[in-house]
């Protein structure tokens, strides 16, 4: 292993960020993201990285499955549905049956994402190169049983 490839794991254990690990240990920027998948492909530093990882990880008292158990339970809090509310009240809809149902959100969307992100990258799959495409509208529908009246301008 050369001294730039060495150098390449030790900052990718300062965030997990291949490309800014790259940059920091020398490579070109504008080629930062290749050098960075072609480095983290090659056994010898994947090694040092598991090694690091498992220094790390007992200087902190934290085993892999400790960390993965914390990553599961971040992912479970963040996507717990909470009443979306608007103007202080919860937003509400009135069902076919006549029936009024309270409107959920995700808590916390970013930290749902975020805690996959790291439940993945534990698992050793490379999310930093996943690309997702999608075109036109995502659509929710949801059958109302009553039109906005005077009272209900501003909803």
């Amino acid at each position: 292993m050369t001294p730039k490839q060495d150098r390449f794991a030790r900052e990718y254990m300062v965030d997990h960020n291949a490309t800014q690990a790259a940059i920091r240990a020398g490579y070109a920027e504008k080629t930062a993201p290749q050098a960075a998948s072609r480095l983290l492909a090659k056994v010898e530093v994947r090694q040092l990285v598991d090694k690091l990882t498992e220094e790390m990880n007992g200087d902190l008292g934290v085993s892999a499955r400790d960390a993965m158990a914390m990553a599961l339970e971040l992912w479970e809090r963040s996507i717990v549905l909470e009443p979306k509310i608007w103007k202080g009240e919860p937003v509400t809809w009135t069902t076919s049956e006549g029936g009024v149902e309270t409107v959920y959100e995700i808590r916390s969307p970013a930290g749902a994402s975020k805690s996959l992100e790291l439940i993945f990258k534990k698992a050793g799959l490379d999310v930093s190169r996943t690309t997702v495409e999608h075109s036109g509208d995502v659509v929710y529908t949801l059958k109302l049983d009553r039109v906005l009246g005077e009272d209900d301008e501003d909803a």
